[in-house]
């Protein structure tokens, strides 16, 4: 049977912080919808993602109109470190704040954009990503994660071998629980030919 704590067993520090960040973003009010997601590494781990260095940091993707209260609600608990601001790369477009929640830093994440290999992605929380998103529970905490369509895709990207290999030999073992969302994604943003078949080749869906 799946256990997402067997994964950060031997991470307690990491568990801890997962745990108070989970709690400190619980919405305030009933009926308040402030979706986030847990990304990275961190989400990758929780996910049984073999990873070659343990998460060093945490990712916190959420859409650009969730940010302002994200960061209230942080800012009551953890240290904030900078933002939130804009900020800007060749690559890589977003609303970025950091803050500090026990031993790991933590970066929140709106509206990513990314630029590369003739092609453009932007991260959608509520339209895309939320509705299949994979929950956890941590201590009786639940945190919803990055799904593995976006994280192969950002891997396949920025060219992270050692990262997109092993997200595709996971999506390929059940294609057809990620064939979805990874039509979704494609249909919504503009990627390259070569890139759309290269994604239907890493995970075995069919196109």
């Amino acid at each position: 049977m799946y256990n997402p704590e067997q994964y950060v067993q031997s991470h307690p520090q990491l568990k801890q912080s997962l745990i108070d960040l989970a709690s400190w973003l619980a919405p305030e009010h009933e009926g308040e919808h402030t979706h986030w997601l847990l990304g990275g590494s961190c989400g990758l781990l929780l996910q049984g993602i073999p990873l070659e260095e343990a998460p060093r940091d945490i990712d916190l993707y959420a859409d650009g109109d969730a940010v302002n209260l994200l960061h209230k609600q942080l800012q009551a608990h953890a240290v904030v470190l900078d933002g939130p601001e804009q900020n800007e790369t060749r690559m890589y477009r977003s609303i970025l704040s950091h803050y500090q929640a026990g031993d790991y830093k933590v970066e929140l994440v709106g509206d990513f954009e990314v630029r590369a290999r003739e092609s453009y992605y932007r991260v959608h929380i509520d339209r895309n990503l939320y509705n299949h998103a994979p929950v956890v529970a941590l201590n009786g905490c639940s945190l919803a994660l990055m799904p593995l369509a976006h994280e192969l895709i950002f891997n396949l990207l920025r060219d992270r071998r050692d990262r997109y290999e092993r997200i595709a030999e996971h999506m390929a073992a059940e294609p057809e629980h990620h064939r979805e969302l990874v039509k979704q994604i494609i249909a919504a943003n503009g990627f390259h030919p070569q890139m759309i078949q290269r994604i239907y080749k890493l995970t075995g869906i069919d196109n």
